[in-house]
Order: C-alpha cells, then sequence, then structure tokens
C-alpha cells in the first residue's frame, strides 16, 4: 500500500543529505578533482586561440647556442652562432639564468621589429653582483643592453615575486623583490603571476587580482591590458560616458601609459573602479550600444568588452586549459633568433609573445605545475604556458566559470529528491532505467554547458552520491514495505494454515500446486447453542459484530497451542492440529479449556450490553467436538 506522506518524507530526507554533503571538504575536493578534471578529458585538447605564442628556453636550447669565446665579445653577445659550435665560440651555460642577458635584447629586437604586440618575459631579472676582472662590470652593462631594449620596443612585460618575510607579528608579511633597477625602469610594467594548488599540488586557480595582503594585478591581467593598449582610448571614452568622475583619474591615452610607466597602478586603479561599482560594467555596456562609434569594428569592441570582463570579474579564477604540454604554438630561443624577416613576421605579427622557461622534451621539477592534462608519464604545464593560458582566457572571457556553493547545493538537492522519488513511486524494472537515463541526461547537459559556455556543474555529488543513495534508499523503502506486507501475510494465512505450511508456501510458491503430504491431524468442531435465536432478533449489521467478537475470543487460543483455523461456517469452526509431536493431545485439550473460558469472558462482556439481543436465561454457549 502506497504511503504518499511517508514517501514525500523520505525523498526530502535524501534531498537533505545530497545538499549537505556538497557542504563538507571531501565534496570540493572530489568535484574538482574528479569532476572537473572529467570535463576536461571528455573534451579534450582544443585549438588555442592565435593571439598568443611561446618563445621557450631550455638547457636544450643552450646546447645550439654559441657566443665568442672572447670574454669582452661574449659578454656583449657579439657574432652569435648557432647549431654546430665553430672553434671560436663556447656554449652557453646549461642554466638559462645564467645566460648573457643581451641574449634577451637581442630577441625582444626581434619579436618588435616582427610586429609582436605585446612580449612577456616569464624570467626574473634580479640584481647581479659585479664580474671581476673587468674595466666594466659586464652584468651592468647587459642590464642596460636589455635594458634599452625594453624602452626601444616600448611593449615589454617582466615577472615580478611575492615573497613573505618578517618575524613575531611581522610574520608572512608580503613584499615584492628586488629586480635590476635598469631592466624594472625600462619595462612597460611588471607583476607576479601567483597560480593556486591544492592539497594534492594540482594546479587550476591562478590569480586575475591579487587584492589580500599585497595587492597587485598579475602578470597575465597586465599582459591583457599591455595587448589591447590601441583599444584603450575608445575604453576611457566610454568609461567618460559610463561614470565621468571617475574616468579623469586615469591616463589620457595609451601613449601616456607607455611614457610614464603606469601600466600596474592604472589596472590596479580600473579594478578598484569596477569592483567598487558594479554597475558601472552595465552602464559601460549600455554606452557601447548608444554610441556605436566609441567601437567601430568588431575586433575593437571584442577588446572593449575583454577588458570590461577582466576588471568586474572575481579576482581568482579557474583556468581553462586548451591541452597537455605543447599544445600552445611553441618556438624554441634559437628558432626565433634565426627566423627571416617573414617567417618572423608571420609567426609574431600581431601577437602576444611569452618567453620563459619550458621543456617539452622531458619532465622537469622547476617552472612545471600538475594539472589535468599532465601526462601519465609526469609531462607537466610550465609556467609559461599557463600565464599564456591565463592571458588568452582573460582576452576572450572563456575561464571556468563555477556555479555558486548554493546553486550546487540546489542541484544535489533536486538530484536527490527526483531520484528517490522515480525509485518509490515506479516499479523497480522502470525506475532503474529511468534513473539511468536522468543521469546521463545531466552528464550530458553538464558536458555541454562546460564545453560550449564553460560553465562548471557539479558532476560527482548529484550523478554519483545523490542519485545512487536515491536509488538505494527507494530500494530499501520498498523492501522494508515488502516485508511488513508479507508479515501480515503470513499472520492472516497462519490463523488458517499451520506455520510450517506458511513457510514451504513461501519457499516453494512456484511448486505450490505439486506440493502434497498426507499427515493425521486432530479436528475440534464447534458450533454456537442460542445462536439461532439470538439471530433472529439483532440486524444483519449487528449480527456480523457479535460473529467478528465471538470469532476473535475462540480464535486466539488455536494458534497459541499449535493448530490452525481450517474452515468457519456460520456460528460453526472447524480446527485442525497435525498430529507432529507426541503431546498434540495435551495442547488440543488445552486450547479447548482456554476457549471455553474465552467464551465466558465473551458472555459476560455481551451481559453489560443492553442492544445486543443477549439473553442471561440462554447465553451463548459453545458445543465442541474432537477427533483425534
Amino acid at each position: 500500500m502506497r504511503k504518499p506522506w511517508a514517501m514525500l518524507a523520505v525523498s526530502l530526507v535524501v534531498a537533505t543529505i545530497s545538499a549537505a554533503i556538497c557542504w563538507t571538504p571531501a565534496s570540493e575536493f572530489l568535484e574538482r578533482n574528479i569532476g572537473l578534471g572529467w570535463l576536461f578529458r571528455l573534451r579534450g585538447p582544443v585549438e588555442p586561440p592565435g593571439e598568443v605564442v611561446l618563445v621557450t628556453i631550455s638547457p636544450s636550447v643552450a646546447a645550439k647556442i654559441f657566443l665568442p669565446s672572447d670574454a669582452q665579445r661574449f659578454h656583449r653577445c657579439e657574432d652569435i652562432r648557432f647549431g654546430v659550435r665553430p672553434s671560436t665560440h663556447v656554449g652557453l651555460p646549461s642554466m638559462p639564468s645564467r645566460w648573457p642577458r643581451c641574449l634577451h635584447a637581442v630577441l625582444i629586437d626581434k619579436l618588435a621589429n616582427a610586429g609582436a604586440r605585446t612580449i612577456v618575459f616569464d624570467v626574473l631579472f634580479r640584481p647581479r653582483p659585479p664580474l671581476p676582472g673587468f674595466a666594466r662590470d659586464p652584468n651592468a652593462d647587459q642590464d642596460a643592453q636589455l635594458g634599452a631594449a625594453m624602452a626601444r620596443a616600448r611593449r615589454v612585460l617582466i615577472a615580478q615575486k611575492l615573497e613573505s618575510s618578517g618575524t613575531g607579528i611581522e610574520t608572512g608579511k608580503e613584499h615584492l623583490i628586488e629586480l635590476s633597477v635598469a631592466i624594472d625602469d625600462a619595462a612597460l610594467g611588471a607583476a607576479p603571476f601567483p597560480v593556486i594548488g591544492d592539497s594534492e599540488k594540482r594546479y587550476d586557480r591562478f590569480f586575475a587580482f591579487k587584492e589580500a595582503g599585497w595587492a597587485t594585478p598579475s602578470l597575465a591581467s597586465l599582459a591583457v591590458q599591455a595587448y589591447t593598449l590601441d583599444s584603450y582610448p575608445r575604453f576611457r571614452a566610454a568609461l567618460q560616458k559610463a561614470a565621468p568622475d571617475a574616468a579623469q583619474w586615469l591616463p589620457a591615452d595609451a601613449e601616456e601609459i607607455r611614457r610614464s610607466g603606469r601600466l600596474q597602478a592604472s589596472v590596479l586603479l580600473m579594478r578598484q573602479m569596477f569592483s567598487g561599482e558594479r554597475e558601472l560594467a552595465i552602464r559601460m555596456h549600455a554606452a557601447l550600444e548608444a554610441d556605436q562609434s566609441l567601437a567601430p569594428d568588431p575586433a575593437t569592441r571584442a577588446q572593449i568588452e575583454a577588458l570590461i570582463g577582466l576588471y568586474v570579474g572575481e579576482g581568482m579564477r579557474l583556468l581553462n586549459f586548451f591541452g597537455p604540454a605543447g599544445t600552445i604554438p611553441v618556438f624554441r630561443f634559437e628558432e626565433a633568433l634565426t627566423m627571416n624577416d617573414e617567417d618572423a613576421s608571420r609567426a609574431f605579427r600581431g601577437k602576444a609573445v611569452i618567453v620563459g622557461y619550458a621543456e617539452f622534451a622531458q619532465p622537469e621539477q622547476v617552472e612545471h605545475f600538475n594539472t589535468v592534462f599532465s601526462t601519465a608519464a609526469g609531462l607537466d604545464l610550465s609556467g609559461m604556458e599557463i600565464i599564456a593560458t591565463a592571458f588568452a582566457n582573460l582576452l576572450h572571457g572563456d575561464t571556468i566559470r563555477p556555479l555558486t556553493k548554493t546553486t550546487w547545493t540546489l542541484v544535489a538537492l533536486l538530484a536527490g529528491f527526483i531520484c528517490t522519488a522515480v525509485c518509490l513511486w515506479l516499479p523497480n524494472r522502470i525506475a532503474f532505467p529511468t534513473v539511468a537515463v536522468l543521469v546521463f541526461g545531466y552528464g550530458a547537459i553538464a558536458f555541454l554547458l562546460f564545453a560550449k559556455h564553460f560553465l562548471w556543474l557539479p558532476v560527482v555529488i548529484p550523478m554519483f552520491a545523490a542519485a545512487p543513495l536515491g536509488l538505494g534508499a527507494g530500494a530499501l523503502w520498498k523492501y522494508e514495505m515488502t516485508r511488513r506486507q508479507r508479515n501480515r501475510i503470513r499472520e492472516a494465512f497462519t490463523q488458517f494454515v499451520p506455520k510450517e505450511v506458511v513457510a514451504n508456501l513461501e519457499q516453494n510458491a512456484e511448486h505450490i500446486g505439486r506440493t502434497r503430504e498426507s499427515v493425521e491431524c486432530a479436528c475440534v468442531a464447534t458450533d454456537a447453542a442460542n445462536f439461532t435465536a439470538l439471530a433472529e432478533t439483532v440486524s444483519p449489521e449487528r449480527l456480523a459484530d457479535f460473529l467478528n467478537g465471538y470469532y476473535e475470543a475462540l480464535f486466539r487460543p488455536i494458534p497459541k497451542h499449535g493448530g490452525f483455523v481450517s474452515d468457519v461456517v456460520g456460528d460453526a469452526m472447524l480446527a485442525i492440529w497435525p498430529n507432529r509431536a507426541p503431546d498434540t493431545r495435551r495442547h488440543v485439550f488445552a486450547a479447548l479449556l482456554e476457549m471455553r473460558e474465552a467464551a465466558s469472558r465473551f458472555n459476560q462482556s455481551l451481559a453489560s450490553e443492553q442492544s445486543t439481543g443477549y439473553s442471561r436465561t440462554n447465553p451463548i454457549k459453545p458445543r465442541v467436538g474432537a477427533q483425534g
């Protein structure tokens, strides 16, 4: 028998448990490490956007670049050779951080002449001590040479690094490390790039803006603003229409940013404007719609939209990886230097070029990070690839967008409720396939939203926790209801059939027609004296109530002493005791005595009622006959 309210309560309990799971620490770990990983692997590698390329520095590159053996010429990077080492030249140090920095100056000139729009060095240019034995310090000259190349290019960003220091109450105080003054002053901007790992040291998040502690934009955010500087005047004009007072605090044009070196400060100021007034982005979109001249072409409109998304979005964001190591177009350092002008222009014109440490042939521990696309052989993504990924995500507004915790909870709650309700209300042969279809459909929707709209729905908790929990609860409920119903049926049967026969029927129901056994029995037959007179004086309804009470009193001793009621006709009853035990006769006589006492108590109860037709002079007396 269905119990709708009880079934609804079970569904709500399962839904509540499913929702509560979302607030446990394990849920986020499972969704991030299993669910998100499953979505990425199911989607597979995708074509990266064409605005970004990599130029790699590695020990294997060092083995293919040679400088003159003369110390003065070596430190000025004169007569660079590639491929086969001449006898007059020597190789570079295997550690890239010890390369002469004039090589980076040569690369910058090459990339700038090829038309690269932004050049980002994922390299820490720390101050270096003077080299002894030289009239002029080669390290200082190299820094000056690199600074001069940056000043000529006016599009170079460099990496910074945040470190914690201090003791006592100052422990954990953050500060930026010291960079070479000549290089830092010449760069268009410098910023760190904090990536965030989990307890398993897997990295899938980054700071677009670090706002706790030392507030700073990340290197990827700085690169997006530098890349879109040509659209900055129109962005500022749209901001002027949306918030005139705010726009006056910003540099007037891109040239002022390049000339003053205030890129970091401008980016941080714009972030504060948008985060302090969330409606500012809406007003800017309205201004762009109202005045088409602010964005006369799709490319300019896309860049302005990218900047709005950059400044209004969350400070910490999820990386939308394109694939395993090597997915983003890559050129080796010596390849970039040896390209002819036509090939260099084809490779780098209009693009953001990320220069940094990477090795794709074999895994390295330094500057490489474990991600969802790390291979079984241990090949991870390099830091420069992660910067390039973050840059492309921010430029196109396609970072992964997770649902809020509240929405996750609602999804899990609905999954638990629906799966439980389906299992409770439908037969198992229909419920289980239905739940399977629902789970598969939800997984398909979650994947499509992830692949097409970069929306991350939870999959582990709804599909592999809430759904099985609902099926299990529904199946357990049905089992318990069936068990109770079977017990009630068994109890009813034992009034008419021996318990052993009932048990045998349960175990051999399919062979019921072929199961026969002959046994000797003791029989007891009863009828009620004076019943006919009583039946003629009361209504049929009252007579039925009388018989129910009479038989209830008379039946009770029979199963108690091992018998069962075989037949009932009117006021007559036949009870049987299978003669299976030596003391069967003793049980029969004990039952007869209790039946007599039960009839006496029944008569006494009737005497207190006036409407039964009971007569004190003609009481109901059971007449008993026994055979056995």
